[in-house]
């Protein structure tokens, strides 16, 4: 019997971490698009950043029944953040100076 409670926690945590990288996910098409719509004046791209933004609050409340909400914050932001430097790099042709680098790795370290 224990070994069956512990193989259905495991499958929970499996699932809501596979909800929160849909929640960070999410949370980039959102930012991407927001980044696209230039000031909300472009209909498309706003539109798509509402529903990221709320598809991606949507995916972390679900997967914070499972995980610890610092655990969770933490890895939403931290990879939410390398993500978005890695997108505005190469989407929207942005830099990154050697501080912001070192300053993303000393983030992504902690």
């Amino acid at each position: 019997m224990e070994t069956s409670d512990t193989v259905k926690i495991s499958q929970n945590r499996a699932r809501a971490l596979f909800e929160l990288l849909l929640a960070i996910a999410s949370e980039q098409v959102g930012t991407t698009s927001m980044k696209a719509s230039e000031g909300f004046s472009l209909l498309l791209p706003t539109l798509l950043a509402v529903v990221g933004y709320l598809s991606s609050l949507f995916w972390f409340a679900r997967s914070m029944k499972v995980l610890p909400m610092s655990f969770a914050y933490a890895l939403w932001v931290g990879l939410g953040m390398i993500a978005a430097s890695v997108i505005g790099l190469f989407l929207f042709g942005e830099s990154l100076s050697g501080e912001s680098v070192l300053g993303l790795l000393l983030i992504a370290a902690g």
